[in-house]
């Protein structure tokens, strides 16, 4: 494993994140941010085993609001700098890190994890990575073991290995896989097989493959990194804890809750993992695997509330608790850290969502409407459901594509000019806007247009005459140019209907290019024929018409009124040629050969 594998990953996820990172300019809505911050202030003062709490919202096209309310210690409020243990939710951390990992072959998440470390009493060396960070692997958990506590609480300073830790591990819970049991211990285990398989420790890998590309730098390992920045005093049951050294207990627990960070960079780790700027799509989809009965996926779990599916985790400490969620169809995400432990950061982080909730507009459906069309298609009509609180709809089409409207129906004309594309549309109202739903339309183009060859001449019936077509001697109304077109093989010819893109030919009509029996030939003779290219008419006593020549596929190659000069060919390939004279009250046709 070389480093250089961060350092080029570091490239990618910075480009794809900070191509967006002009969301973080947006202004959020003074509205809703007076909602949250009202509702926080309100639930901080209002319970009072909360000392303080950092929160953190972000919403599509709004960025990111800040929130704090409460204490850090006596006479210092919390500011939104302020960095807090997230405990538990150090593990998506430590779980995207593997998948990482696993994404550029340097381990497999079905690999068994003999196959990286030592065996350890109590723990099967079978269990696969996959097993542990899902927490189906049955190792029990030692955090919550009376020798944990105790040699914890006994030196405050002391720091941990993690081999020293898993001696701790009791009796396996269930064989691998058959059950689900949440044990801090798997992520212990999932940090060593990172090391192993890279020679770094969990925590420079984290660094150099996630916080420092994302900019995180108020996010940190403890006991591994130094935290810079100012620390929240954490509170135990009403008693200040900041004196007392966590390096025994952040070094036992390490990659399953050994993190600090802001609620705000907590925002913007989710919102960049949601956003598919650190992890492929396929890796995604297995993150986001929920397993019952606790629908725990890759370092974050799925839970119901508010009437929605949302994803998140919590995390719990000694004088800290986290709470996160992510809602999915509202692509919303709220975070709250808290510097005490009890705490009521659940129902807070819930309770701020539910702000959202009830004044956003709500999750979109799906857009219905055609995906393919064709240049020149209009009056093409897109619907999307009703979104809950919304005021108003704002659409986007593609390149060329026109249409207007503030429903949640609209109908697109598709130009000439129409490219391939998104359709989006979102909804909107006081407090903000809801996610965005896309729908990629492919624009066709029109048919080749055939070429025009029969002759624009009002003595020919079914030949345009100025703007106006006829087929069989019958006008078709409203036709123009850009409707039909006439194509021909030499002896028939039809007239192509251009729809979309589609065309369609009428019934063949004979044409006299190929027939000298359907026309009367005794007035028109050539001489000489065959030619060499050269020849001359002889058309009898007619003194005035037109004459036009066509080559075997119909098409016009000279016209001319003059009757009588030398007529030269001699520039054409040889074949067969028809000559056609045109009178005020007959048509005369004949045929040439030019060696």
């Amino acid at each position: 494993m070389k480093k250089i594998f961060f350092r080029v990953r570091m490239a990618i996820v910075l480009s794809l994140f900070f191509s967006s990172s002009a969301l973080n300019a947006q202004s959020f809505n003074a509205n809703l941010a007076a909602k949250l911050q009202d509702t926080l202030n309100f639930l901080v003062a209002s319970n009072p085993n909360t000392k303080g709490i950092s929160a953190s919202v972000f919403c599509p096209g709004m960025g990111i609001w800040q929130g704090v309310a409460g204490i850090s210690h006596p006479g210092v409020p919390l500011t939104p700098e302020m960095e807090f243990m997230i405990a538990s939710n150090t593990k998506l951390f430590t779980s995207v890190t593997l998948i990482m990992l696993a994404e550029d072959n340097i381990i497999s998440l079905e690999d068994p994890i003999s196959a990286y470390i030592p065996n350890f009493a109590n723990v099967d060396p079978n269990i696969t990575i996959r097993q542990l960070l899902n927490h189906t692997s049955g190792v029990a958990d030692m955090y919550v073991t009376t020798a944990q506590l105790d040699s914890v609480a006994a030196d405050p300073n002391r720091i941990w290995t993690p081999e020293e830790v898993l001696a701790w591990v009791g009796a396996p819970l269930f064989p691998a896989g058959t059950s689900y049991g949440y044990s801090n211990t798997n992520y212990i285990l999932a940090g060593m097989i990172a090391e192993s398989a890279t020679g770094y420790h969990i925590s420079q890998l984290i660094r150099d493959s996630i916080l420092t590309p994302l900019n995180l730098d108020s996010t940190f390992y403890d006991v591994q990194e130094v935290v810079l920045g100012f620390k929240a005093h954490p509170w135990k049951s009403g008693v200040d804890i900041n004196n007392i050294s966590r390096n025994s207990i952040n070094s036992a627990i390490g990659p399953a809750g050994a993190m600090y960070s802001t609620s705000g960079e907590m925002a913007q780790w989710y919102r960049a993992l949601m956003n598919g700027a650190i992890i492929n799509a396929s890796s995604f989809a297995e993150m986001t695997t929920f397993l019952p009965p606790q629908n725990y996926g890759l370092g974050i779990a799925q839970f119901a509330f508010n009437g929605s599916t949302e994803w998140g985790h919590g995390g719990i400490t000694e004088g800290s608790r986290s709470r996160t969620i992510y809602d999915p169809c509202r692509e919303a995400f709220v975070c709250c850290l808290s510097n005490s432990n009890p705490s009521g950061v659940d129902g807070v982080t819930a309770i701020l969502h539910k702000v959202l909730v009830d004044n956003l507009p709500g999750c979109p459906g799906a857009i219905t409407g055609l995906i393919s069309v064709c240049k020149g298609d209009n009056s093409i009509t897109y619907t999307i459901p009703a979104i809950t609180n919304t005021t108003s709809y704002i659409w986007t089409l593609p390149g060329g594509a026109t249409g207007m409207s503030v429903t949640n129906s609209i109908t697109v004309d598709f130009g000439l000019a129409a490219v391939s594309g998104n359709i989006e549309v979102k909804g909107t109202n006081l407090y903000g806007e809801s996610a965005t739903v896309t729908l990629a339309v492919t624009v066709n183009n029109l048919p080749s247009s055939p070429t025009i060859s029969i002759i624009n001449d009002t003595l020919h019936s079914d030949a345009p005459v100025g703007n106006q077509w006829y087929l069989d001697g019958v006008l078709i109304p409203g036709a123009t140019s850009q409707d039909y077109v006439f194509t021909t093989n030499g002896n028939y010819y039809s007239i192509v209907t251009i729809s979309g893109c589609s065309s369609t030919p009428s019934n063949a009509i004979p044409t006299s290019l190929g027939a000298e029996n359907e026309l009367e030939t005794n007035m028109l003779s050539i001489y000489p024929n065959p030619s060499n290219g050269i020849f001359r008419l002889n058309v009898g006593n007619i003194n005035e018409g037109r004459i036009y020549i066509y080559n075997y596929l119909g098409q016009q190659i000279y016209q001319s009124t003059n009757l009588t000069n030398e007529i030269d060919f001699s520039t054409q390939p040889g074949g067969t040629y028809f000559i056609k004279l045109f009178t005020e009250s007959k048509i005369y046709s004949q045929k040439i050969i030019i060696q």
